[in-house]
Parts: structure tokens; C-alpha cells; sequence
């Protein structure tokens, strides 16, 4: 087996996609399977899509601080930033609130 799209990253799509989901999607492909012979085969590669949670969002002042006195929300799985870039400046946000706190 060799993969179209080469710079994609292999990874587990029960971890983006509810269980009737992936159910479904096994379901067609063993239908499938009955008019091109092979398909359904624990070598059949599934392109799916990149998944991140944007919608869940915690509630958090200027300096990303939560409702809860030292917790701060920061980087990419925090909801509040679109990339890499931002995640790591969400961090030194974060820092500096801590150190302006300790003085």
C-alpha cells in the first residue's frame, strides 16, 4: 500500500469521529467490498479530515487566567488559538501575568 497524499499524518479517526460514525463508514466499505474485491482490507487507507475543537471556549480574563484563581488556559488544545504560533504567545501571556503576580 502506498498513500496518495504523502504529507499527510496517519492517525486514528475514532479519535475525531462519534463511534455510529465510524460504524457507518466500516459498514459501507464491507458493502463495498462485494463490488471491488480488497476494498474492505485492514490495508485500506481513509483520508479524513484535521479536527480541532474550537467551539469549547473557557472563560478567561486578559491574561488567560479562569475563574479559578491560578489556572490559566494556554497552547494549541486550549481553545483559544488557531496555531502553533499563537499557542506558544498565549504561554508567555500566561507567564508574565505569573510573574507580575509574585512580585
Amino acid at each position: 500500500m502506498r498513500p496518495t497524499l504523502e504529507d499527510a499524518t496517519p492517525g486514528d479517526l475514532s479519535f475525531a469521529l462519534p463511534y455510529r460514525y465510524i460504524s457507518d463508514i466500516l459498514e459501507m466499505l464491507e458493502a463495498l467490498d462485494s463490488l471491488c474485491l480488497g476494498l474492505y482490507s485492514r490495508d485500506t487507507l481513509l483520508y479524513g479530515v484535521e479536527v480541532k475543537f474550537y467551539s469549547s471556549r473557557p472563560r478567561l480574563g486578559k491574561d488567560l487566567q479562569a475563574d479559578i484563581p491560578g489556572l490559566y488556559a494556554v497552547g494549541d488544545g486550549a481553545g483559544i488559538t488557531r496555531g502553533l504560533v499563537q499557542a506558544s504567545a498565549s504561554g508567555i501571556v500566561a507567564a508574565r501575568s505569573i510573574l507580575q503576580q509574585s512580585k
